[in-house]
């Protein structure tokens, strides 16, 4: 099946407190699903385009409601592989009245165990877009090998691809990042990272010099953001910034993806650059306004977020 987008990576079953804003005094817990990579497949459905979404699934009750979380939003799960270990999950508190605290169950878990052999040529060849995290990269050798044969795999077809540095420092070390990372960011169409990660990956955090680095790397279009501030980018060697929707951040957790999705979505549609980031910044305003990854993720056609939509985010 034709796909505007393909992207692969580890999902989540996330367990949030609902009685309280401690997960150690909690005894209620919701539970919703959601990764870097699938909240982008969601995020570009959401919007009218035709989402893929791989990776291993444990032989598990979480594994199976969590399929059906992502193909109940559309997304195309059928290239999904179910596999004798387990499916991660992360337990949070809301972070309302306290600091956001995680734990994570992953290290061995099912999608840590995807390698190259995973991603066929026709999964690649048969869509419009790549994208990829450094998530992916973090939780195993195989993982980073993946990604990277995806990447490379995609620009001998010419296919699009995006990058998201995503650095987790509860993965790995700043320096096995950055061996990992740097090399991956390059000739690709769109790499994303915040401020911290561009200093680890290229040593210097001054947006418009580490841009325009980017871009003669081969990235030609290179954003770094920084929550609700003003988001930087770099465009064939233009430099210039956007200011995001204010809007009451509830919870920023997923609206980065978000951005990344909308940006995605709106390009495919045959927007401009410029346009494409600022659908993508209101995406992400949408989404850090309410409590979840998935929750505000506007919604759209062929690509573009519907004008009443715009308009009630504009108007918050």
């Amino acid at each position: 099946m034709k796909t505007d987008l393909f992207t692969f990576g580890e999902v989540l079953s996330v367990f949030i407190s609902s009685d309280t804003d401690s997960v150690m005094s909690a005894k209620k817990f919701e539970r919703v699903t959601a990764g870097a990579e699938a909240n982008v497949a969601v995020t570009v459905s959401r919007l009218g385009l035709k989402s893929s979404f791989f990776s291993r699934f444990g032989n598990d009750q979480l594994g199976s409601v969590m399929l059906a979380d992502i193909q109940a939003e559309g997304v195309d799960v059928s290239l999904t592989k179910r596999v004798d270990s387990f499916t991660a999950a992360m337990v949070r508190n809301p972070g309302q009245t306290a600091p956001v605290e995680i734990s994570y169950l992953r290290k061995g878990s099912a999608a840590s165990t995807i390698e190259p052999a995973d991603i066929l040529d026709s999964y690649l060849s048969d869509t419009r877009w790549l994208h990829t995290t450094g998530i992916t990269c973090a939780i195993s050798q195989s993982g980073a090998a993946t990604v990277k044969h995806a990447l490379t795999k995609a620009a001998s077809l010419g296919i699009k691809a995006s990058f998201d540095l995503n650095l987790r420092r509860k993965l790995w070390s700043e320096a096995d990042a950055k061996k990992t990372l740097q090399p991956l960011a390059e000739n690709i169409e769109f790499l994303i990272g915040g401020e911290d990660e561009y200093q680890v990956v290229f040593g210097r955090s001054d947006a418009k010099k580490v841009l325009l680095e980017a871009n003669n790397r081969g990235c030609r279009i290179a954003v770094m953001t920084k929550g609700d501030q003003p988001m930087r980018y770099a465009i064939d060697g233009e430099y210039g910034e956007i200011t995001p929707p204010k809007v009451v951040a509830l919870d920023p957790v997923g609206s980065g993806d978000a951005f990344t999705g909308g940006t995605i979505a709106g390009l495919l549609s045959g927007l401009s650059e410029f346009d494409a980031l600022t659908q993508g910044s209101i995406c992400g305003a949408s989404v850090a306004s309410m409590f979840g990854d998935w929750t505000g993720i506007p919604t759209g056609s062929a690509g573009v977020v519907n004008k009443d939509v715009l308009q009630k985010i504009r108007s918050n």
